[in-house]
């Protein structure tokens, strides 16, 4: 705070009173802030005891309460398995903290990210292992494409002889 301060009374002395005006606002605001932030500010006497008060209270806690609570579905249900937040899908209560759940929805991310790449690793050892066997055997895609055009030029040949006939 002695930095704005120090800074404030710097400008104040160049530039006038509009500064000041503006510097006694953002010292209020970084003292309101600091009451937030540290939870020292406390509701006034006449608001705890009021009914009015523990209606909007209760208000803003079921308010709460829904934001932040989710019905899973069956596929949700069985991520939560899955992810082994719960036994079965039986046990899983029929509303879930929105945490939670976006917890076990990013464990099933990355654990299919992990299978996956698991998966490509093996096709990828798995084509290394036939190509090197169409090698041995001599199967080149030269040959394949060869083959396949003397056959694509024989067929229309053989129609040719056979309706001259």
């Amino acid at each position: 705070m002695s930095f704005i301060s120090a800074w404030g009374l710097a400008r104040i002395a160049t530039n006038g009173t509009r500064q000041l005006r503006s510097l006694n606002g953002l010292a209020a605001r970084s003292q309101q802030t600091a009451l937030y932030s540290t939870g020292a500010m406390e509701p006034k006497e006449s608001q705890k005891g009021s009914p009015a008060s523990s209606a909007s209270q209760s208000d803003s806690a079921t308010t709460n309460l829904g934001s932040r609570t989710h019905s899973p579905n069956q596929l949700e249900k069985r991520m939560l398995v899955f992810t082994k937040k719960y036994k079965s899908i039986d046990e899983i209560p029929a509303l879930i903290n929105q945490d939670v759940m976006e917890r076990c929805r990013n464990q099933v991310r990355i654990k299919v990210a992990n299978y996956m790449m698991i998966g490509t690793v093996i096709g990828c050892i798995l084509m290394i292992i036939t190509g090197k066997k169409a090698q041995e055997r001599g199967d080149t895609i030269q040959k394949m494409n060869l083959d396949w055009h003397k056959e694509y030029n024989e067929k229309p040949r053989q129609e040719t002889v056979q309706s001259k006939n």
